[in-house]
């Protein structure tokens, strides 16, 4: 039996599944798209409309064939909703038990009060395997809410009519809690979660609603990075970085490297534990990589990274640096060396600097596609979070499509 907490998730071995709720509950399964929507009212599996290709209502229990769900769908969301009309889950226990190739997951949701609809788990397709993530996050508004993020068509009593009626805002990508978020103090996780928001609108602008990729983190850490870290540029940096990791990386964390007169490996960077992480290494200059550039052997070391933890995922890397590179020549020819690995190097000027070849990247000749983009965040403080995710963002999808054969499981998340 594995047990998960809210944004955990545990990979599936078979493709035929039984989903059980205890409780005193109603429940619903939505099946969606990779952009997060339903295809229609028929992808709403619930008491009066007990079967979708797939999927199959037993009471409070799901018979789930994900190999028969219906063409582009790739997940199935589990919802509840109290039995009782207008109550709420206020001192209500639920639990979710999913029955997977013999093998068992169970959830148990344990911060419900107010919310009217929970979202209790998410049964997706990453790269062509299937998982299931705990979510336990719900509404206080009942479907309108739910209607909202999955598309689902609700029938409700007509509005009173208005004079000068307002046009309606357009609707805001949902976003899945992350783990380790209820550590974070009150104004980050708040900060967290507006953030992620953001790169969701951005990700959807650019035709890449599902995109799923692993994120790594490179710091410069030499000599001349001192005050930028005293002045906590790199801890403010890092902060909203990490909401790119918490919604594409289905670990919602980032492996981080230093890059000084050597590569080092640091800790990985988890949601949870992010304030003692910036104590750690962004407070300031972190001195054990040395206090000299060496671009060259962090590339060569993030690349055995990525060979010897192979993904059916692209790896996206988000490289801080404050300018002055030592060996452009050396630097080339590491990029060069990786351009068949399936990862983009992202990297970015923080330091007001002579960038040298960071700042010729995009226009290296000789290439298949283009696996490296630069842009200057000199003025991080007064860049907004959609302007800063959509420059992070921009080229990556783009990469992506050029470097994958059509059909690739690694571009199910793109449009």
């Amino acid at each position: 039996m594995t047990t998960l907490t809210e944004g955990g998730n545990a990979p599936l071995s078979g493709t035929s599944l039984r989903v059980r709720v205890e409780g005193p509950v109603d429940v619903t399964a939505l099946v969606v798209n990779p952009d997060g929507k339903v295809g229609g009212d028929a992808d709403m599996v619930f008491f009066n409309q007990p079967s979708a290709p797939g999927v199959r209502l037993e009471g409070r229990a799901l018979a789930v064939d994900l190999a028969a769900l219906r063409p582009g769908a790739d997940k199935v969301v589990v919802v509840a909703s109290p039995e009782t009309e207008g109550a709420t889950f206020a001192g209500t226990g639920v639990r979710l038990a999913l029955d997977h190739g013999g093998e068992a997951v169970e959830f148990s949701p344990a911060r419900l009060g107010s919310e009217t609809v929970v979202v209790l788990a998410e049964i997706y397709q990453r790269a062509g395997a299937w998982k299931v993530r705990a979510v336990g996050q719900g509404y206080d508004n009942g479907l309108g809410g739910l209607a909202t993020d999955f598309g689902v068509s609700v029938d409700e009593e007509p509005p009173s009519p208005s004079p000068s009626p307002s046009p309606a805002a357009p609707a805001t990508p949902a976003v899945s809690f992350t783990k380790g978020e209820d550590k974070l103090p009150p104004a980050m996780r708040e900060k967290l979660n507006l953030r992620k928001q953001q790169v969701a609108l951005v990700l959807t602008k650019h035709g890449a609603p599902g995109l799923r990729c692993r994120v790594v983190l490179v710091l410069d850490v030499s000599g001349s990075t001192g005050g930028l870290y005293r002045k906590g540029v790199f801890s403010r940096a890092v902060e909203r970085v990490v909401p790119v990791a918490a919604q594409v990386d289905d670990g919602a964390e980032m492996q981080a490297w230093a890059m000084g007169s050597r590569a080092e490996r640091l800790d990985d960077v988890t949601v949870g534990d992010l304030p003692r992480w910036l104590e750690q290494y962004t407070a300031q200059r972190y001195s054990g990589a040395g206090g000299a550039n060496n671009e060259k052997a962090v590339i060569e070391d993030v690349a055995r990274y990525v060979e010897r933890e192979p993904l059916d995922i692209p790896t996206l890397v988000l490289f801080f640096h404050d300018g002055g590179v030592t060996d452009n020549r050396g630097t080339e020819k590491a990029l060069r060396a990786v351009e068949d690995q399936p990862v983009f190097w992202q990297f970015i000027g923080i330091g007001r600097s002579n960038y040298g070849i960071l700042e010729r990247l995009d226009t290296l000749d000789g290439r298949r596609c283009d696996n490296t983009g630069f842009f200057a965040l000199d003025d991080l403080d007064a860049v907004g979070d959609e302007d800063l995710y959509d420059r992070i963002l921009r080229e990556f999808p783009r990469w992506m499509r050029s470097y994958y054969p059509a059909g690739a499981p690694a571009l199910r998340g793109l449009g």
